[in-house]
């Protein structure tokens, strides 16, 4: 994500804008390509796209936008929403985590897992999205931000076959060559 999203998003949580609004503002801007492409424009003027926000949204939303499109930074709504997003996610103590699985699991165990991650993370609710993942073979994988459990039977496979690897090259290291011609690795 950007820097300038970033303050964007910043910028939107900070003026307490609503929710409902910010989803408006992006539905008619994704839904519109032509609207799109004129608040990008460079060579239409400011007044000109000050007069399409003061027409198109809402009232909370007008003065954002205008500023957006007099530093010709409309391409980044889209990230400081999401990073509204997380703002507002982190204020309301509610954490965003996906559960990848081959398997659907039942509702006791989906709950099992919101009450660990609320536990964990110091959460009052936890927002989670269930992806089907096939290529796992086995298990599944959940993520929340940067932290990825793994816990699937391709993972593990993954794991066994890097510490394989590592064991071959070290060997290979350990009996006077400087370099694994297998593998072309130098060390583990």
């Amino acid at each position: 994500m950007k820097r300038i999203s970033m303050t964007y998003g910043q910028v939107l949580f900070e003026l307490g804008i609503k929710k409902e609004s910010l989803q408006k503002a992006q539905d008619m801007l994704h839904e519109n390509e032509e609207l799109l492409s004129a608040l990008e424009n460079p060579t239409i003027t400011k007044k000109e796209k000050e007069n399409v926000v003061e027409k198109l949204f809402s009232d909370d939303i007008k003065s954002f936008l205008k500023v957006v499109c007099d530093n010709d930074d409309i391409a980044c709504f889209d990230e400081a929403v999401e990073y509204y997003d997380e703002l507002k996610r982190k204020t309301d103590k509610i954490i965003k985590a996906e559960f990848d699985y081959v398997t659907m699991p039942k509702d006791e165990q989906l709950e099992r897992i919101k009450q660990y991650l609320m536990k964990q993370y110091q959460a009052d609710k936890v927002e989670l999205t269930l992806k089907e993942e096939k290529d796992l073979i086995g298990g599944f994988v959940l993520k929340v931000g940067d932290h990825v459990y793994d816990n699937s039977l391709s993972g593990k496979m993954r794991k066994l076959q890097q510490k394989l690897t590592w064991r071959h090259c070290r060997k290979q290291i350990q009996n006077g060559n400087k370099i694994c011609h297998e593998c072309n690795q130098s060390s583990c």
